[in-house]
């Protein structure tokens, strides 16, 4: 099917051709409405790289489940999806100033009448962060104690840059939820 007969067709008509696996409707829609939903994400994110990897998401996850995905308006469920991804990575990568005090803890080498403080503070760190899952444990040790990059982890356990940077997060959360309950432990 050529350009112009896509060009004619409705989001219905298009949306049928997709879950028939036809990959030129795909690339049609993606195409028809990528400029739309890269500004509408970009008033979120006001990130480029953030866009792109929320506008990839959002697509991949329709490609994906094609044949399973129940859409009754699409451009109602991109702009809905694209917003949702956008959100939640703009919660991903905003760090608090409590979320900086924690890398630097773990990065930085204390001097001065400091020092039992940090070590008081890196300890629990460190026994808060062995409840973590395994893999979860795994990659936040190496990434914050060994100096790995997230794409060496990746590719270390041979998974995703995304599950790596996921992996981090959940690890973050955990150790500043229960570092925060102990904050009145430390001068922080």
């Amino acid at each position: 099917m050529g350009q112009d007969k896509l060009n004619k067709l409705s989001d219905d008509q298009l949306l049928a051709l997709i879950k028939e696996g036809n990959r030129l409707a795909f690339d049609h829609v993606y195409n028809r409405y990528w400029k739309k939903l890269f500004a509408y994400a970009f008033n979120i994110l006001n990130e480029k790289v953030l866009v792109e990897d929320a506008l990839h998401e959002v697509f991949t996850r329709i490609w994906l489940n094609k044949d399973s995905i129940e859409i009754a308006n699409l451009q109602n469920y991109l702009f809905v999806s694209v917003r949702n991804k956008s959100i939640s990575l703009l919660s991903k990568v905003k760090f608090t100033e409590f979320d900086e005090h924690i890398m630097d803890t773990l990065s930085l080498s204390p001097e001065g009448e400091d020092h039992l403080n940090y070590q008081d503070l890196k300890a629990t760190i460190e026994d808060i962060a062995k409840e973590l899952p395994n893999r979860c444990r795994e990659i936040f040790f190496m990434s914050r104690y060994k100096g790995y990059s997230n794409a060496e982890i990746a590719r270390h356990f041979q998974i995703s840059h995304r599950t790596v940077e996921n992996q981090l997060s959940i690890a973050l959360k955990h150790i500043r939820s229960a570092v925060s309950k102990n904050k009145a432990n430390f001068n922080i």
